[in-house]
Formats: structure tokens, sequence, C-alpha cells
């Protein structure tokens, strides 16, 4: 089965507060500012020109950061030799560059690791996460030549979109939890790019993700356990977090059943580094997967809940940004080019416009949040 993120890259050819609880009894006082930039990926909700003029919109219209996630892969032979990359590669990068206001705040992802998180990233050419062959295809993270080909990959994504945060470890938790081997193996990898990007680039922030389930879940302390030897070459821990589905408490479906450290648990994994959430969201109608056995219900009130709740939280959790993974719907995309794809289904509807491209509740919402001053 193809995770969404494999799906995802179908669409790169046409695109360029320690330790408090989250569910306090008592409301917040409405804050004046807020601590962190707000923004989306360029995700789109159909596959056409129409559709990357109008998300590309949004994106500058409700948002002050923008995150530009890579999840294709990496031209690993062309990157380790320095060499042009395939035509489609760089009408990617060009795309996205000239698609983005030179007023916005960037963050930059380039996955390391490839879509279901459990071993190295694949090649990208004239398709995206194609097979890695040749010497290629035995390669670990901890190959020199892995490590050579990525931070000169990197680098050069660096220098054309002077991002002020570069992710290069997104949600390599799973890794801890799918192969811990290849985890120790990671932690090499690790080193040598943080110790190399920051050479050339000291002030940029470098970041790896964790993907949240449930707290004080075995999985959770697995992720915890592990993940302390990653901190070191980590300026700032990203949380992914998408509980109506990567949760286990009964109606997840409602945002008044998180648990009361739904969120707060990042500070025990990652105590006393700067934190932000690098991708979240949360369906705005019931969502029901029967391959999967899953379904949950919501409404437009339930989802502008979650903004709230999460804006709150991550303001007194002082953190730097968050990413709403889509700023709409993509029903047409998912009925045609991803073919109906079950997993897909499950961020299908999490957007702040709806399927028919109206805003929803939540819009409101965050653009309350948006409207105040960010210190």
């Amino acid at each position: 089965m193809k995770s969404l993120i494999a799906i995802a890259c179908t669409l790169l050819l046409l695109q360029a507060c320690g330790g408090s609880s989250d569910n306090s009894s008592t409301p917040a006082p409405i804050a004046e500012t807020r601590s962190f930039y707000m923004g989306f990926t360029p995700w789109l909700y159909e596959a056409s020109t129409a559709a990357i003029d109008v998300t590309y919109g949004r994106l500058h219209s409700e948002g002050d950061i923008i995150k530009h996630h890579f999840m294709a892969g990496v031209p690993w032979q062309e990157a380790f030799d320095q060499t042009a990359y395939h035509p489609n590669v760089e009408a990617e990068i060009t795309g996205r560059l000239a698609n983005t206001s030179p007023s916005m705040t960037v963050f930059l992802a380039l996955d390391s690791l490839n879509p279901m998180r459990e071993t190295l990233a694949d090649n990208w050419g004239s398709e995206p996460n194609q097979s890695r062959s040749g010497d290629w295809a035995a390669r670990k993270f901890d190959s020199p030549e892995v490590i050579t080909a990525y931070v000169n990959f990197a680098l050069d994504l660096i220098d054309r979109f002077d991002p002020l945060y570069f992710e290069y470890g997104t949600e390599v938790s799973e890794l801890i939890l799918n192969d811990s081997v290849a985890f120790d193996e990671y932690l090499v990898f690790a080193e040598a790019v943080y110790s190399q990007i920051k050479a050339v680039h000291p002030e940029l922030i470098l970041i790896t993700s964790v993907s949240l389930k449930s707290p004080d879940s075995t999985q959770m302390r697995q992720v915890q356990s592990a993940y302390a030897a990653l901190l070191p070459y980590t300026d700032l821990v990203g949380v992914s977090i998408y509980p109506y589905v990567f949760f286990d408490h009964n109606d997840r479906g409602d945002p008044d059943n998180l648990p009361s450290n739904w969120l707060t648990q990042i500070q025990q994994i990652a105590p006393n580094k700067p934190l932000a959430i690098s991708e979240t969201g949360w369906i705005g109608e019931d969502l029901s997967i029967p391959e999967y056995q899953y379904s949950e219900m919501s409404d437009p009130a339930k989802q502008s809940r979650y903004a709230e709740r999460l804006l709150t939280a991550a303001d007194r959790m002082n953190m730097d940004f968050v990413i709403w993974w889509t700023v709409a719907d993509f029903d047409t995309l998912w009925n045609n080019e991803l073919n109906q794809d079950p997993l897909a289904k499950i961020w299908k509807d999490i957007g702040l416009y709806d399927g028919e491209q109206q805003p929803r509740e939540a819009l409101g919402n965050w653009q309350s949040w948006l409207a105040k001053s960010r210190q």
C-alpha cells in the first residue's frame, strides 16, 4: 500500500510551557500576540494550473510561512556528482520558487527517509520515488556516498530557497519503531549531515520531527528512549500530529476527548528543546475507511475546536510555527489522480476550505490567530 507521501509525488510535476495540561478546564486568556508563524504546504485540491494559483494565493493570504516539503526522494547520483538533475526534478524546484512570494518565511523539508519511514529515501529522477538502483540500492544511511549526496542536494536547495528552517529528518520516530538497526545507522547520518550543513549555514535551524501517538503508549515510550540520541543533532523538534486517526482513545473525532497531555508529551520526549508543529490537521466531516475498519464522526465545529485548542496550546508552549498540512480538501484529486486511495482518504477532508472550496468555521479561528502580532 502506498503512503500518502508516495501518492503526493504524482503532483510534483504539476507545480512547481513545560508539563502543562493541554485540556485545561479553565479557559485560557485570549492572547494579543502569538509565538509562532502560521502556514501550510502547497498541497493541491486538484491537478490543474488553476488549483496551483488558488492554492498559492491562499498560502500567501492565510499564512506567513510556507512549508516546501520535498517528498519525491533524492537524485542520488546527480547529487553525488554535482551534475544537472533530471529536467522533471529541476522543473519542480523552479516551479515552487516561482510561486512563492519573497515575503514568505520558508520552512524547507527534504526527506531522507522513504515514504513508509522504514529505510533510506528513494531515487528522484524522471519519476518521483523510484527504486534505488546500482550501487545505491545497497547503500544505507551511514554510507559515505549517501551522506555526501544528501548534503550536496540539501545545500543546493537551501541556497535556492533561503529557508529559516530546514527539516532533514521528517517523522524519524517512525524509523525507531520500524527498524532500530537502521535508526542506529541514521544517527551516523544525522551527525554528519548536521555538522556539514551547520558548517556552511551556522544560523540555519535544523529540524527532526516526531510523529505523536497516544501518550504513554508503548510506542511513545520506545520513541522517547531512542530519540534522545538524536537530540544533539536537532536544533528544534517538529511535531507531526493527527490524533483523530493515530491516537487510540474513544471517539477520536471529537477534540474534546483528547488526552490531557496529547501535545505536551513532546516535552518529555525532547526536554528543553524548541518546538513547532511541523504538520497537523483535523477532519471537517465524518470519515469512514472500510478497508482499515476505521470510522470517526466529525464536523466543521469539531475541526474548529481542534484548531483553537491547537493554536492555544502551541502559544502556551512557545512554539516556533504551526503547519496545517493542506489548506483545502482534495476531493477532486482523490477521486481522480489518487484513484480513491484509502490511505490518502485519511487526510482528504482536513482543509480549512471544504471540497466545494468554501471556507469552513475553522478558517475564522485560524484568521483570528493570524491577525495577532507574532513575537
